[in-house]
């Protein structure tokens, strides 16, 4: 509340009415009491102002904070690389021109984001060599991209020319990492590729199909597989190693 009003002395004073005392005395002097009082009011409020200014600092410092939990609970990952087969199954080997998945999970990566799949052809010396370079997108946290599987002949380190001498054929053996959003999968396990035979037999006189006739499939390595042809002389056998083999029919 704020008052005009005449003084002694011919002065005009103004007095500022602050709980319920006058700073302002008509000889223009101030009292010992209200420079005490003025003094207080004057700390206080200065205490009130760091406390405020703290206070700001505070939560900036929870801003902050909030800002590096937030970044800190984002880590992109990308894990358990695998080979599916088209029903979901994990799968170790498959057939040339079999369709394969090959399949990670994410974390922390946005839906749609662009993965690049890149799979290698095993080599015992470790310099691999690579076969595919695919790309996919993640969706609902998974990569699940399709491949036809290849025959790719692995002739090219000491080991695989050691096969190759020894059993007739090699074996060769795939793997794929996975690559999106700056991080990278480790490497997944091995596919090995194998073969098959699907074929009709029939005899060279008559011309006339091999039917439910028993047999015996020799591979250079020394195994066999036994089989018996269906009602059209048919072989037909999968998970065949590449490679020589020879065909023995039961008379």
């Amino acid at each position: 509340m704020e008052h005009d009003f005449s003084a002694q002395d011919g002065y005009f004073t103004t007095c500022h009415l602050k709980r319920n005392f006058c700073g302002v005395s008509n000889n223009r002097s101030i009292s010992a009491i209200d420079r005490e009082r003025i003094d207080r009011q004057g700390t206080n409020a200065q205490g009130e102002t760091v406390e405020a200014t703290s206070s700001g600092s505070g939560n900036q410092a929870e801003t902050q904070n909030d800002t590096e939990i937030t970044s800190a609970e984002k880590t992109p990952t990308i894990s358990n690389p695998r080979w599916e087969a088209a029903d979901g199954q994990t799968i170790a080997k498959a057939l040339v021109g079999d369709e394969v998945y090959l399949c990670a999970d994410v974390t922390d990566i946005d839906e749609g984001a662009t993965a690049t799949i890149r799979i290698v052809e095993k080599d015992d010396d470790g310099n691999d060599d690579d076969l595919a370079t695919l790309t996919d997108k993640v969706q609902d946290g998974k990569i699940r991209c399709d491949w036809k599987v290849v025959y790719t002949e692995d002739n090219d380190d000491t080991e695989s020319q050691k096969e190759m001498e020894e059993k007739g054929y090699t074996l060769p053996e795939y793997a794929f990492t996975v690559e999106c959003d700056g991080v990278k999968s480790e490497e997944s396990g091995q596919l090995d590729v194998m073969g098959w035979i699907k074929k009709q037999f029939k005899y060279k006189k008559t011309g006339k199909p091999l039917a439910n006739m028993n047999f015996t499939i020799y591979l250079l390595d020394g195994s066999e597989i036994n089989g018996t042809t269906d009602s059209d002389g048919i072989v037909d056998v999968k998970d065949l190693k590449m490679g020589e083999y020879f065909i023995v029919f039961e008379d």
